[in-house]
Order: C-alpha cells, then sequence, then structure tokens
C-alpha cells in the first residue's frame, strides 16, 4: 500500500468504531496487515485476519499511532465482567475503643468502633478498575436497654467506598467505615434501676454489600443470610 494509501486508511479506521471495522495494523517496520481487532488484552492485541485466522500480535511491535488508538478502544470496550470475576473475603473487626466513666464511677462506658475488613480477589482476566462498595452495617441494639421494647430492631447505617483497582491475578483489601457500638459496664455492687447487673451493649450483626464495576453489579453479599427476611435494601 502506498504512504497516501496508508495514511487514508489509518485516518478512517481512527474515525470509525474499530471494533466492527476491517483495519489496517502496521508495525514498526512499515509491514501492514488488514484485520479486524477482537480484544486488547495484557499488552497483546487479538485480531482476525481478512483471511479469517485468528492472531496475536505484541502491542509495542505495532506503530505508535496503532498502539495509542487500540488502547484507547480497550478503554471504551472493557468487557463485561462475569459473575466470579471477584472473589469476596470479609472479617468483622473492632478498629478502636474510647472509654469513660460515668454516674460517679458506678458506670463506665465504652464507645467501641466496629467494621468490616473486606479482601477482593481478581478472577477474570483483565485488569479491573472503577469500582465502587455500597453497604449498609446493621447494629443490633441491647433490648435490656430498652425494657419497653421487646425487639428495637436494627440500627442502619449507610455508606459507599471506592476501594483501588484490582491488577491481572491481584487482589486488595480495604475496610469500609465503622459504627460505634456502646457497652455499659457496672461496677461491682451496683445494679440496674430495672434489675441485673450485666453490661448493656449493641453489636455490629451485619452488614449488606453490593460490589459495583462502572454502572454493573457485580457482586451482592448479606451476613447473615437471614437479614433478608426482615431487612430491605431501600429502606
Amino acid at each position: 500500500m502506498r504512504p497516501t494509501l496508508l495514511a487514508l486508511a489509518l485516518f478512517l479506521a481512527g474515525t470509525l468504531n474499530i471494533s466492527a471495522e476491517m483495519l489496517t495494523l502496521t508495525d514498526k517496520q512499515g509491514r501492514s496487515i488488514k484485520a479486524d481487532v477482537v480484544s486488547v488484552d495484557n499488552d497483546k492485541v487479538k485480531i482476525r485476519r481478512d483471511d479469517g485466522q485468528p492472531f496475536e500480535l505484541p502491542l509495542a511491535n505495532l506503530s505508535e499511532p496503532d498502539q495509542q488508538r487500540l488502547r484507547a478502544w480497550a478503554k471504551a470496550n472493557i468487557p463485561k465482567l462475569g459473575p466470579d470475576a471477584i472473589t469476596l473475603e470479609f472479617s468483622r473487626a473492632k478498629f478502636g475503643t474510647e472509654k469513660e466513666s460515668q454516674s460517679e464511677g458506678a458506670v463506665t462506658a465504652y464507645k467501641d468502633q466496629w467494621g468490616y475488613s473486606i479482601m477482593l480477589t481478581n478472577r477474570s482476566k483483565q485488569p479491573i478498575s472503577d469500582i465502587r462498595a455500597e453497604y449498609i452495617l446493621f447494629v443490633k441494639q441491647d433490648a435490656s436497654s430498652m425494657p419497653q421494647e421487646k425487639n428495637p430492631g436494627f440500627r442502619r447505617v449507610k455508606h459507599t467506598s471506592k476501594p483501588d483497582p484490582i491488577p491481572l491475578h491481584g487482589k486488595i483489601t480495604f475496610r469500609t467505615e465503622t459504627v460505634p457500638s456502646y457497652r455499659y459496664v457496672l461496677a461491682p455492687g451496683w445494679v440496674w434501676g430495672t434489675g441485673g447487673n450485666k453490661p448493656i451493649k449493641d453489636t455490629l450483626h451485619g452488614m449488606w454489600l453490593r460490589i459495583y464495576v462502572g454502572t454493573d453489579l457485580v457482586l451482592e453479599k448479606i451476613t447473615p443470610e437471614n437479614l433478608v427476611k426482615t431487612e430491605k435494601w431501600g429502606d
């Protein structure tokens, strides 16, 4: 192909959706090939030649204009992630405590900060970015602190986090926001006005987690699972 025709072909290719057009790709030695782009992954481009045969080329072997155009195409045409693209491990943990004395030393109050540590593992064949974690933390209130209520229910705290991108075959760990859980402990010899001397405490009971990549919901976890029987995401 003469230089002027090659330049025209490259210009037209750059103005079209290159995933659906037969392109002329040129390597750094000036050799050209006509092909459909199938995918760009791990610094390699998979193509289908005009004779129908699949082929794989290192991006670094192509001309700089072709490399830039193919990388731009890859960002604009990220494949949909499958249902097992991201796997999840998590643990509940106390991340801090504040302490103060009340009622002239009869009661010690603790404000514990509880949350979850979450690990996401990339099981897909591409790096994963633009991740958003939305979650609700459920705090179970101690019914003994509210004798007028047999079942005081949950205090709900909703947050959004932006985890780091997950590299290919990699994993990341992030923490949810923490929620305060209060404990009230009586000094020896004292009793509550309602009777008894057991500590009154709230508990981080569970979590409803949704992981999005872009606008796609790719993972959802409810722990404990029976929360779904009484709780709704939109409440």
